[in-house]
């Protein structure tokens, strides 16, 4: 019979963005010791449902007595990532970036964190996004690619007329109010095929197309067109709640070495994982 572990040997999260819509559905699922929010928000000092401690404006509020074994989740915004760096890097306290938008600047100082801590970068938090790269967007991209079937030449780059003929777009929905565009799933699905090889060896410049509406939660098509023929996938989120429910995976992060991970390499890791 599995056992939980006593309180004092559980993660403590640490929930930056706590009153936010998706720091909202991670404390809905999760047990959250301290929540941060901003210093002008109503709830402030208010004891939230899922948030052990009542709501901070700044991490220099967390008690690491309290907070023994700590992990921070940064589900905010960039402005607040010098705040986060800081803290988990004097701290030598594991991060969850599930935030988007940062500058290449912040993405330094991320790498530099990487060095002391492990970092899980998570554009999108959600299982099912990790799942449709590995089972359903590699077996498209292998079978694009045995397709097209091109020779290889000596400059590594095919270069058959074919290769003029295959394009990638990407197609992302969210909600109106979603600050940045693209998103930041639809770049890291952008860099995920890129690094598969299909966007370098065809000299492809994968386009990226952003829809506001007042109801998407995420929604990310890939299609590739060869010639006269397109193949297109879907993941499509249909609650916020699909976050909240896959920290349990990205928790895993804590146990890892100081680097830099992805929701597909804790996803690849896990034994026994049945989608």
């Amino acid at each position: 019979m599995t056992t939980s572990k006593p309180l004092e040997q559980q993660t403590k999260l640490i929930l930056v963005g706590a009153t936010g819509k998706l720091g909202r559905s991670i404390s809905s699922y999760n047990q959250v010791t301290y929540g941060v929010c901003s210093e002008d928000n109503p709830l402030l000092g208010e004891v939230m449902e899922g948030i052990q401690e009542p709501l901070i404006s700044s991490l220099s509020e967390v008690s690491l007595k309290i907070a023994n074994i700590p992990l921070v989740i940064d589900a905010s915004y960039p402005e607040n990532f010098e705040n986060v760096y800081d803290f988990c890097f004097q701290n030598n306290i594991p991060l969850v970036l599930a935030s988007t938008g940062h500058s290449e600047k912040q993405l330094q100082k991320l790498e530099k964190l990487s060095k002391k801590v492990p970092v899980l970068k998570a554009p999108n938090l959600s299982e099912g996004v990790a799942f449709f790269k590995t089972s359903i967007l590699d077996p498209l991209i292998n079978g694009i690619f045995n397709r097209v079937n091109l020779p290889w030449s000596n400059e590594n780059m095919y270069s058959n007329e074919n290769s003029r003929d295959l394009n990638i777009k990407i197609i992302e929905t969210h909600h109106e109010k979603k600050k940045d565009a693209p998103s930041g799933t639809a770049l890291d699905l952008k860099d995920y095929i890129s690094k598969k090889g299909l966007s370098r060896h065809f000299d492809l410049d994968i386009e990226i197309k952003s829809i506001r509406d007042k109801k998407s939660v995420g929604k990310h098509e890939v299609i590739f067109k060869h010639k006269n023929e397109e193949f297109s996938v879907m993941h499509n989120a249909l609650s916020r709640d699909i976050f909240g429910e896959s920290i349990g995976l990205a928790t895993d992060i804590k146990d890892k070495s100081p680097g830099i991970y992805s929701m597909v390499d804790l996803l690849k890791e896990m034994e026994g994982y049945d989608f």
